[in-house]
């Protein structure tokens, strides 16, 4: 059973690669690791981008619509002095 145990541990320590893997196997797998390394970096680089895109774009929609709002309150006013100027003709 020792015997057993030490061959086991003797065949671990002598791993080696076979032969029979081409070495355009190999790197080939290296390459698409690289890739897709870089392909993560890139899409990490394209989220971090977006999210400075859309803090900018909510800054600029609340200022659209703080002047939209002043254009209701614009055009109210003009509706009120339009109603004055009709009844003001409308009497004469």
């Amino acid at each position: 059973m020792m015997t057993l145990l030490r061959a086991e541990l003797m065949a671990a320590e002598n791993w080696h690669l076979s032969k029979t893997i081409p070495i355009t196997f190999l790197v080939g797998i290296i390459a698409q690791t690289f890739i897709l390394g870089w392909l993560i970096a890139d899409a990490q680089n394209t989220i971090e981008t977006n999210s400075a895109n859309i803090m900018r774009n909510q800054a600029d929609i609340q200022v659209l619509e703080n002047k939209v709002n002043d254009h209701a309150v614009m055009m109210g006013r003009i509706d009120e002095n339009l109603k004055f100027l009709r009844e003001y003709i409308e009497k004469q």
